[in-house]
């Protein structure tokens, strides 16, 4: 997030939950890295491990390597790299990528690194290669990278520019931004509306009781997993206290609960269906999950209209959401089609054709309230696509921002949703975004994400005193267990025909906002 104003703000570390979810793979610039070493350097010539890096039984190529390691590992460890080995390695790897290399070659040598540097058990690291390579080449052809801004990213600053992601700006209407209304509670007797808000269901379509809750893979409880040990349980009936995710007969239980807690009016619901699985996905999986678990929400909550926000975990490989620019085969052309397809009974036909566009919309489910569902994935730091071009992919924050204003033209009020919260999303696009918070906070009445799996909230404050807070985006927490976590009730928004306020009570969230100005 910017500077200032965020709870959860950029330079925040993330959560013990978020690293572990992408320990398999690490950042996308480490990826990127390892495939590139693989690339660029033959067996023999790879010349530093990372301290604490267990070695191999040295055999062929790899000996070599382990006769050279003491000597050299000292001056090339991962901390001690040089701004000139690192320009020249990155420098090979261009040429590689150029004349030689093919992806089988990328990938059996990111196997083996990944292997040796034991970043996963060995079984994951050849599965996650092999769904990631052809993606990951094709961006580090595309990518704008110089050697030099390559090494700006790992070293500093002192080693090279880094401009990939340098600050740009969205535009702003030249409309006088309205004084700041003050919140007023609604008043006694006001028209109610309430909304279910569904998030991180995350599904695990192998889960099979009995099995290790705690194995060495990066999820567990699940065919493959094991037997627990004879002192320790094994995965219970429904989910289990570990890094697990859900049964479907757990999300059917969920659901079929909410009857006494409804009527609901309408559901939130910001995404991430498939299970955590990450290294062994496949595009017909997350389909699978996609239908399943949409069919089961609309079995349970019938008539009533489901807004959904797509999940960072919903592409395969996960967090992988190109640009509409990228064409093809690797577009995310088949996901946004397939979610069109399936949640075409709760969109009309406009959210339709900007959801297979981008995978966002904008809707009115009542007159005076707009909703907006954003792609937060186009502001991802794990969104490996990104590196090609980060400036406001698919235009979705202009968008927002034409959105926003048109609802202020007409005195309606919004809510957003999404999955990926703004504070943690790249530098850039966070200041954008809370920019035009900022800019239309009498008109944003609420803000709804979720990904982190914990109960949380983000504050925006005015760029002016920085003590002013003028928005709050709400996470909610997850419905799986995954890591270690009790499922909670969804919580549900209450909302009446009056400005911004908020209560919360155990187990459920109560929000009301203004849907038009009274006079």
């Amino acid at each position: 997030m910017p500077r200032h104003g965020v709870s959860s703000g950029q330079g925040r570390p993330r959560s013990g939950r978020e690293q572990t979810l992408d320990r398999s793979l690490g950042a996308p610039s480490l990826r990127l890295l390892w495939m590139g070493l693989a690339l660029a350097l033959p067996d023999s010539q790879v010349l530093w491990a990372p301290a604490g890096a267990h070695p191999l039984p040295a055999q062929g190529h790899l000996a070599k390597f382990f006769r050279l390691a003491p000597q050299l590992r000292e001056a090339f460890s991962w901390w001690n790299l040089t701004c000139p080995a690192c320009k020249g390695l990155f420098t090979a790897i261009d040429i590689r990528l150029r004349n030689e290399a093919s992806v089988a070659q990328v990938g059996s040598m990111a196997i083996k690194m990944c292997t040796l540097l034991k970043i996963a058990p060995p079984a994951v690291c050849q599965s996650a290669v092999q769904l990631f390579q052809d993606d990951m080449v094709e961006v580090w052809t595309r990518s704008v990278l110089s050697p030099s801004e390559a090494c700006g990213l790992l070293l500093g600053s002192s080693c090279g520019h880094w401009d990939i992601f340098s600050p740009w700006n969205i535009s702003l209407p030249a409309v006088p931004k309205p004084s700041p209304q003050p919140p007023v509670p609604p008043a006694p007797g006001s028209p109610v509306s309430r909304v279910l808000f569904l998030t991180d269901l995350h599904w695990d379509h192998a889960y099979l009781e009995g099995t290790d809750p705690n194995c060495e893979n990066p999820l567990c409880c699940r065919q493959g997993s094991g037997p627990p040990p004879a002192s320790r349980p094994g995965a219970g009936y429904w989910g289990e206290y570990s890094k697990c995710d859900l049964p479907l007969r757990t999300l059917e239980s969920l659901l079929s609960g909410l009857g006494p807690a409804g009527p609901f009016d309408m559901v939130y619901w910001t995404g991430d269906i498939p299970a955590h699985n990450i290294w062994q996905q496949s595009r017909r999986d997350q389909l699978r999950a996609l239908t399943t678990v949409t069919d089961l929400v609309r079995k349970f909550l019938g008539p009533v209209p489901v807004y959904p926000a797509v999940g960072n975990h919903e592409s395969t490989p996960v967090n992988g959401f190109p640009p509409p620019f990228i064409e093809g085969n690797q577009s995310s052309q088949w996901l946004y089609e397939a979610m069109a397809k399936a949640w075409e009974p709760w969109l009309p036909a406009e959210a339709l054709r900007t959801l297979r566009t981008g995978g966002f919309y904008a809707l009115s489910p009542r007159p005076g309230l707009r909703l907006i569902s954003l792609n937060m994935n186009f502001c991802s730091r794990e969104n490996f696509w990104l590196l090609i071009n980060s400036t406001d992919p698919a235009g979705q924050l202009q968008w927002l921002v034409g959105e926003l204003q048109a609802s202020e033209d007409r005195g309606d009020k919004v809510h957003i949703i999404g999955h990926i919260p703004p504070g943690h999303c790249l530098k850039s696009w966070s200041w954008n975004y809370y920019r035009i918070v900022e800019r239309y906070e009498n008109t944003l009445a609420g803000q709804f994400f979720g990904h982190t799996h914990v109960d949380e909230f983000e504050v925006f404050y005015d760029e002016e005193t920085l003590s002013r807070p003028l928005s709050v985006a709400f996470l909610a927490p997850s419905a799986t267990t995954y890591i270690s976590l009790n499922p909670v009730s969804p919580p549900s928004l209450q909302g009446t025909v009056s400005t911004k306020s908020m209560a919360t009570t155990p187990g459920a969230l109560t929000w009301s906002w203004t849907t038009r100005p009274t006079s």
